[in-house]
């Protein structure tokens, strides 16, 4: 099993995390250069301990006013590490570089679904995707953070070096600021799409013509056998498709049910 290297921990993982040694929410801004502690009150983002250790991540659980030595602090974020270089493991089915290993489990540890999303795309054999795809994993708890923009540039650009070249060193504490991250935006129901609302409001016209289409086509046999009981289901789709109008409302109804598909699928696994 491919190992996390000392040095991306030491210039990519800790440095972005910070190691700080009381608890505090991890959307509150720096006062001073420093992150307020933690009083009790309301939880903007993700009451974090340490280097990046939330309670999500398990033992130890974060208390009000809970203190850690700088060692203890190494100790846990080793321990939140190994289930997310297992991870990267598990998911990958091709070769990867050390670098993009790195970057991969720098990634999972801060958001796994942007590293999960990522793996797919180089078992895919579209390594080059990745960095517009960790790109669109840049907000937390619905909020657009400059902070995780700069750090999924940093893994990116970490991604991107070749491992006989030095990576790129570790970033200025004053920039950073990289709380827990999210998929941004979060997807739009199909019910709000107004790509979809179209589609299925031409589906329905296209439906009501191909019904109109057909009827028109068939009263002249109705009036003359007297009832439409009496005409076969086979004569009748004979008859309908050799007309224009109810094929072109056939393929426009398609046509519509397909947009609303297609849109609802990207809406899903893409959030546009």
């Amino acid at each position: 099993m491919r190992q996390f290297s000392r040095v991306a921990r030491e210039r990519l993982t800790e440095p972005w995390e910070e190691i700080v040694l009381y608890v505090y929410d991890d959307k509150r801004p720096k006062v001073h250069g420093r992150y307020p502690e933690w009083d009790g009150g309301p939880i903007r983002g993700t009451l974090t301990l340490g280097a990046g250790h939330t309670d999500a991540a398990g033992a130890p659980k974060i208390v009000k006013g809970m203190r850690i030595t700088r060692e203890e602090a190494g100790e846990i974020l080793s321990n939140d590490l190994a289930p997310c270089v297992a991870a990267v493991n598990r998911l990958l089915r091709v070769e990867v570089t050390q670098h993009q290993f790195d970057a991969l489990v720098d990634t999972y540890f801060n958001c796994p679904s942007a590293a999960v999303a990522a793996i797919k795309l180089i078992n895919a054999g579209q390594p080059e995707k990745v960095p517009a795809k960790l790109l669109q994993y840049t907000f937390s708890k619905g909020e657009h953070m400059n902070g995780l923009t700069r750090r999924r540039t940093a893994e990116i650009a970490w991604f991107n070096t070749a491992d006989h070249i030095e990576p790129p060193p570790a970033p200025n504490p004053d920039i950073v600021h990289s709380p827990k991250a999210e998929r941004n935006p979060p997807p739009k129901t199909i019910g709000k799409s107004k790509t979809a609302a179209a589609g299925a409001s031409i589906f329905s016209l296209s439906l009501a013509e191909a019904a109109t289409a057909l009827n028109d086509l068939l009263e002249p046999i109705r009036e003359a056998k007297g009832s439409l009981d009496e005409l076969g289901l086979g004569d009748g789709l004979a008859i309908a498709l050799h007309d224009p109008k109810f094929l072109l409302c056939i393929a426009a109804a398609g046509l519509c049910a397909f947009i609303i598909w297609d849109r609802r699928s990207k809406l899903m696994s893409e959030h546009v």
